[in-house]
């Protein structure tokens, strides 16, 4: 197979579960021999680091810059807006094609997505739009694949264009498939469109899904979701296991009993922020930690620089060092319909105790392990103040009581469930099986 991965994520490491998923498939996939390609966004600097890691593992990067993407001139300056876009090869062997993150500061948010929406709509591109319609189709083009894998709408109209009769691109036989990361992503339900940036057309992405070749669903929870409320038939599949292995591996197990530090990733509403700040609170002489991500905005960062035993710390793609070495427990009280929740599965293989909520996809990721907590979860309301989804009270006291036993004196419980966990969970890992989204989309 040749398989051709679009990404939307920001960065060349970005810290989004989705991203590291999507991944993590085709880097597995890459090992068992087949041609793999990505479309990215990234800065020249994750560029140029990207490019000597290859070399110090003996991978040639080939990196090459490709011609300027021109984006009209700037109204105010009369500046021409070119976007840098370069090709190379990563230390996994695999094709990046890298769009500078300098995109959104030439084609800000709101015009990119309003153009966005019209092209799904009426299929008429802004010229703009056109210029970067027109990088992707090219660039999957030349890597003549046998599959696109994406999870947006826009991918899903181009690779539709590109597949019609009289277009230059109409003799590739390429499926397409798409990978549900959300909720918010499907066109239909009660969180449609809930994150910014997610399903930008219900109607038109509605008609699209339907077209495809394949969908995969990453959970049972959202494979659920998208019949109930969509009547749309999709495979679930678990992520990729390379998502968590390390070249097939399983990752160093740790023993963090002798950890003083109670973590939260990706602080934000969304992601349980208020039952982290009432822990944090109640429980002033507990050290915690909130990492930032793509959720976390300033009005959460002002709320946790009021708590002198809160330390805020900067998304980071060194994940072992940063967060796994020094937690000793992993909060996810998510209280959104998350689709899986990668950082549980992260933790858990590593031995690290998971404090996390019943919402979602989340008790699937668990595995039925210690603490699985009830909360009350959004309903798809937004917050007319901030756009976010409103989020109900909480009960804190079951959150209290489960954190006060892993970061009790006597670590005898502590280390028991660490054991348990990480046992659990590399048996589970393993049970899987490792080729099945190869398989499937052999089949198609």
């Amino acid at each position: 197979m040749r398989v051709f991965l679009v990404q939307t994520a920001h960065g060349l490491n970005s810290a989004s579960g989705g991203y590291r998923s999507n991944y993590g498939f085709i880097h597995q996939l890459e090992s068992y021999g087949h041609a793999v390609a990505q479309t990215c966004f990234a800065f020249d600097d994750e560029i140029e680091k990207a490019a000597v890691t290859a070399k110090s593992k003996g991978i040639k990067s080939e990196l090459c810059r490709l011609p300027d993407v021109h984006l009209g001139k700037d109204p105010q300056t009369g500046q021409a807006r070119r976007l840098k876009v370069t090709k190379f090869v990563d230390e996994n062997r695999i094709l990046n094609i890298a769009i500078s993150r300098s995109l959104w500061k030439l084609y800000p948010g709101e015009e990119l997505t309003a153009d966005q929406r019209a092209y799904l709509e009426k299929g008429t591109p802004s010229l703009r739009l056109k210029a970067l319609i027109s990088l992707w189709s090219n660039q999957i083009a030349s890597f003549r694949p046998t599959h696109v894998v994406f999870n947006d709408g826009l991918t899903m109209k181009i690779t539709e264009q590109m597949l019609k009769e009289g277009s230059p691109h109409s003799h590739l036989k390429f499926k397409r498939v798409c990978v549900v990361h959300s909720s918010e992503q499907l066109p239909f339900g009660p969180f449609c469109g809930g994150l910014s940036g997610h399903c930008l057309s219900a109607s038109a992405e509605n008609q699209m899904l339907r077209e495809l070749d394949g969908i995969w669903t990453v959970s049972r929870g959202i494979h659920d979701y998208a019949m109930k409320y969509g009547k749309l038939k999709t495979n679930f599949f678990v992520h990729a296991t390379w998502t968590y292995l390390q070249g097939g591996n399983v990752p160093m197990r740790r023993t963090n009993a002798d950890k003083s530090e109670v973590g939260l990733i990706n602080a934000c509403g969304l992601k349980g922020l208020p039952i982290f700040i009432e822990l944090a609170k109640r429980l002033p002489n507990v050290k915690f930690v909130a990492w930032k991500s793509w959720g976390t905005k300033q009005v959460h960062l002002d709320q946790l620089s009021k708590l002198p035993n809160v330390r805020i710390e900067e998304s980071t793609t060194n994940t072992e060092r940063d967060i796994w070495d020094r937690l000793k427990v992993l909060l996810v009280p998510s209280l959104w319909n998350e689709a899986w929740g990668a950082v549980v599965t992260e933790a858990q293989l590593r031995g690290i105790p998971v404090i996390a909520s019943n919402a979602g996809g989340i008790p699937e990721a668990k595995l039925n392990l210690p603490y699985l907590i009830p909360v009350n979860a959004v309903s798809g309301e937004l917050d007319p103040k901030t756009g976010d989804y409103a989020v109900p009270k909480q009960d804190i006291g079951p959150w209290e009581h489960a954190l006060m036993r892993l970061m009790a004196q006597d670590t005898t419980e502590y280390e028991e469930l660490s054991d348990l966990t990480a046992r659990t969970t590399v048996q589970w890992i393993r049970g899987l099986d490792q080729r099945a989204q190869e398989k499937w989309l052999l089949n198609m």
